[in-house]
This record gives structure tokens, C-alpha cells and sequence, in this order.
């Protein structure tokens, strides 16, 4: 009975612990993940100029898909607003823009060689054409 018992809690402290080595592994494995992602990001200040200004044309995909969401949303706001202004509309649909600058986002992580400008007026010219 004695021998019985050594071998049933010896198996369950095997089982267990080997449970708890993957948990450990596991939880090891997305900090380094999450620690990596953080890293990659910059505030949007890293690409200002000497005078805090930020050349929008020269912007790249990589550096917006670089940026911490929040700024990339900014961003994503501003291009929106100021594409309007060039085509001299006085109105926004609110949801078409956030789903607009969501795709851009998208686009910029996908072609990060690319401009934003050319992300933007790609998507603007999909909405044109109805593809949205």
C-alpha cells in the first residue's frame, strides 16, 4: 500500500510539474514576444525634424507601422482630413474614416517601402471606384 501511494503521488508531481514547466514556457514565451513588439515601436516624435515638424509626404510605411497605434491613428486622422481638404470636401463619414485609416495601417505593414501618401491616395482611390 505504502509502495502504492509513493508511485501515485510520484506520477502526479511528474504530471504537474511538467504542466507547470509548459505554463512557465508559455507565459516565458509571450513576454519575450510582447517585450519584442514594444521595442519595435517609437513615438512619432523620433521622425520630426530639428524644428518638431514632421515631413508627411516623406513618411514611410515602416515608420507609421512603427509608431504606437495611437500615433499611427493621429496620423492616420490627420492624412484623412487633410485628403478631404485637397479634394475640398467639408465633411467626414466617420466610420468609413476609421475604417479607412485601419487599412492603411494595414497596407503600410504589408509594403513598408512605400510612402503613406501613396497608401492613402491608393485607398481613396478604392472608395472612388466603390470598392467600399
Amino acid at each position: 500500500m505504502l509502495a502504492s501511494t509513493t508511485r501515485q503521488r510520484s506520477a502526479l508531481s511528474g504530471s504537474l510539474g511538467r504542466t507547470d514547466l509548459r505554463i512557465a514556457l508559455a507565459a516565458a514565451a509571450a513576454l519575450v514576444v510582447s517585450v519584442s513588439a514594444s521595442q519595435a515601436q517609437v513615438e512619432l516624435k523620433t521622425y520630426m525634424d530639428d524644428k518638431g515638424y514632421l515631413n508627411v509626404r516623406a513618411l514611410t510605411c515602416a515608420q507609421l507601422a512603427n509608431t504606437f497605434q495611437e500615433d499611427a491613428d493621429f496620423l492616420g486622422a490627420w492624412y484623412s482630413g487633410w485628403w478631404n481638404g485637397h479634394m475640398k470636401r467639408h465633411s467626414i463619414n466617420v466610420n468609413r474614416a476609421k475604417e479607412g485609416i485601419h487599412e492603411v495601417i494595414v497596407y503600410c505593414k504589408a509594403h513598408p517601402d512605400d510612402k503613406v501618401v501613396d497608401a492613402v491616395d491608393a485607398y481613396a482611390k478604392k472608395v472612388q471606384a466603390g470598392g467600399q
